[in-house]
């Protein structure tokens, strides 16, 4: 018989509570830890290509290699005694989404490579997510995790504002970018990590000397960089992003939101307004109600998913269809909406699963926000969702890091709330 002492030692674990073998920082291998930091730090900079090697070669692409190699010969191989962690129920649903994905390459006369390609991006980004959703179930490598995305992302938007960028025309004003980035996916990029920033001073406990000073000054650099781009997405993005870390906030986090996320969006605010090429596309908004004729590939989109609402238009093949309706100068056309996407590629019985996996997600962040990170997952997952609106970022690699993180609060959670009502259940029987 094991005394009650012994009892609750094996409930609560290492820590004081029934935690997941991956929460425990020990039990993560170094190597794993290490190419994992590396490759979310690899984020930001997913669209820098190194030509010099190949065409279609990114530095994150090499670190996420690296990082899955770590990841499969320590948990996924016999030559190791630890066990991968089974997959969430959202993993299984994501990966019912690529299923039907895959099938639909049945009904195309040939394989495209651009299908080909796009189903391996899927699994391997469906992969991701598991692999990530057990690794940021550990406090201290989330933590490490977040602030290596916001200085990849710092590091991106000091080269916005350098100058070393790429510049591209749209009607009377040059918008900045950066990396070959298209200007509207470098703003969400950046707002993703400056909302990181956000919600690490709010509402973690992320504590460091000089954190309260250096965490908000880190924010300016991001604010300006994302205002010369000029994309109205991307500060939409950041805007839902802060307004979430301030409304969701917990009780004794109040006034450190306060203090920090209304002076945010005035600064970002006046910022947007005081520059020339955002201050004109935001007046095209609401004067003309000009949406850089996304309006119209938005009705398209609907009229095409009115006629085919079962099984969509396939991969690929939607694009063409769109961009003849649209009448775009590519000949191509994205829906520039995720949702739309979804519902044109796959149709109803494709996205079913895809937005189950999606609200699983949801409801962990939702849940995960009495953790220990407050309510940053969920307000990055607002941010997410706003940004999808007028992008599409299925096969973006930082979404798919949000949807674990997500996914990995509200694990963490789940469990926690086991432990403490097994520790009752042995008091109670002592």
């Amino acid at each position: 018989m094991l005394s009650a002492d012994r009892r609750g030692q094996l409930w609560l674990g290492s820590s004081d509570r029934v935690l997941p073998f991956t929460a425990r920082a020990e039990s993560i291998p170094t190597a794993v830890r290490l190419f994992f930091l590396l490759f979310v730090f690899t984020l930001p900079l997913d669209a820098a290509e190194l030509s010099f090697v190949s065409n279609y070669l990114t530095v994150a692409k090499i670190f996420g290699l690296l990082f899955f190699a770590s990841y499969v010969f320590h948990y996924c191989t016999l030559l190791s005694r630890r066990k991968s962690p089974f997959p969430p129920s959202a993993v299984w649903w994501f990966l019912g989404y690529v299923a039907i994905y895959g099938l639909h390459g049945l009904f195309m006369e040939e394989l495209d490579r651009q299908f080909s390609q796009r189903l391996l991006t899927l699994i391997q980004l469906v992969v991701f997510l598991w692999f990530s959703s057990s690794l940021l179930q550990n406090e201290r490598l989330t933590r490490d995790a977040l602030l290596a995305y916001s200085l990849a992302a710092l590091f991106v938007a000091l080269t916005v504002l350098a100058g070393v960028s790429t510049v591209d025309l749209d009607v009377n004003a040059e918008r900045l970018s950066a990396l070959g980035e298209d200007p509207n996916n470098l703003a969400v990029v950046l707002a993703i990590g400056a909302v990181m920033l956000i919600g690490l001073r709010v509402g973690s406990n992320c504590r460091f000397p000089g954190s309260r000073v250096l965490l908000p000054s880190l924010l300016l650099p991001l604010l300006a960089a994302i205002v010369y781009t000029g994309s109205r997405t991307g500060l939409s993005t950041l805007i839902v992003g802060a307004l979430s870390c301030l409304l969701l906030s917990r009780s004794r986090a109040k006034i450190t939101a306060v203090a920090l996320v209304i002076p945010t969006l005035f600064a970002v605010i006046y910022m947007a307004a005081s520059n020339p090429v955002s201050a004109h596309r935001w007046n095209l908004t609401f004067e003309e109600g000009n949406l850089a004729r996304r309006d119209k590939v938005v009705y398209s989109a609907i009229e095409m998913i009115a006629e085919r609402p079962l099984f969509g238009w396939h991969p690929v093949m939607l694009w063409d269809e769109l961009g003849r309706r649209t009448n775009t100068l590519w000949k191509i056309a994205d829906a520039h909406n995720l949702y739309l996407h979804l519902l044109l590629e796959v149709g109803v019985v494709g996205a079913f699963p895809f937005f189950v996996g999606l609200w699983l997600c949801t409801r962990a962040a939702w849940k995960g926000r009495a953790g220990y990170l407050g309510s940053l997952p969920f307000a990055l997952l607002l941010a997410i969702l706003a940004g999808n609106i007028a992008l599409t970022w299925l096969a973006r690699k930082p979404m798919w890091f949000v949807l674990a993180l997500c996914l990995a609060v509200g694990t963490r959670m789940a469990f926690s709330d086991s432990g403490e009502a097994r520790l009752e259940a042995v008091k109670g029987s002592m």
